[in-house]
């Protein structure tokens, strides 16, 4: 599995989000993807079959990409296309795991920074 150099967050796509949100609705909407992440770091803890991981990875990787978490996405894409190959192996829940353990810090730091985003 690679993922390259990608940053684990796209900072340009925050402060864009930030911008057309308005500071409130932006936090709000990194409180909900703080949230999403927490849960599904629940769910990765117990073991998931390839169906159940498959469908994790494609539920994030949708509704969690588009906030600029680009390694989650990329990982989470991979995970998905290994799953429905049946080529998945314990190994990509806990890499899964981790990434989203890593991207939900990154968006508490995003959250909790007095340091306004890059325009």
């Amino acid at each position: 599995m690679s993922f390259g150099n990608e940053p684990l967050i796209d900072r340009q796509v925050h402060s864009y989000l930030s911008d057309i949100l308005g500071p409130s609705d932006y936090r709000d909407l990194l409180r909900q993807a703080i949230a999403q992440l927490s849960e599904t770091a629940t769910c990765l803890r117990q073991p998931q079959g390839q169906s159940e991981l498959g469908a994790i990875a494609h539920r994030i990787k949708g509704s969690l990409g588009s906030l600029g978490l680009l390694r989650l996405a990329l990982i989470a894409a991979q995970i998905e296309g290994r799953c429905r190959r049946g080529g998945s192996d314990a190994c990509d829940g806990l890499l899964f795991y981790d990434i989203v353990a890593d991207s939900r810090l990154a968006l508490e730091h995003l959250l909790n920074s007095s340091t306004p985003l890059p325009s």
